[in-house]
């Protein structure tokens, strides 16, 4: 009888400790892939700023080259890789609208540790 229950004992150990094992590479691959997104995330928001940065302020007013890319190779945001695209409308002569672009990837696509995140944004030099 006590043979039985030992082996009982054994199984429902053996299985509570995979699944905490489990638990603990859901949690690790949770972690890793937020902070994936949040690199992806200021490395587009880096992107966006600078294209509005190279934009409006130059004179004359005008789009950086476009695409540009740029691979950031800051401590936080190392291989980081950002497309930027602008596009630009005048109206009136002498006011104009950018239409700036931002990708941002880490990683390659189909990889397990692969991140994108694209932001848009419209500006325009008008007073």
């Amino acid at each position: 009888m006590a043979l039985v229950t030992a082996l009982f004992l054994l199984i429902v150990l053996t299985v509570m400790a995979a699944a905490m094992v489990s638990l603990s590479n859901v949690a690790h691959d949770t972690t890793i892939k937020s902070l994936q997104a949040a690199k992806v995330y200021y490395g587009a928001k880096a992107g966006l700023e600078w294209g509005i940065q190279q934009a409006v302020p130059s004179s004359p007013p005008a789009c950086p080259a476009s695409p540009t890319v740029l691979n950031l190779n800051q401590q936080a945001l190392a291989g980081v890789s950002v497309t930027v695209t602008c596009a630009s409308s005048t109206h009136g002569g002498t006011n104009t609208v950018y239409y700036l672009t931002s990708i941002a990837t880490i990683s390659a696509l189909g990889n397990p540790d692969y991140a994108e995140r694209r932001m848009e944004a419209t500006v325009a030099n008008i007073p």
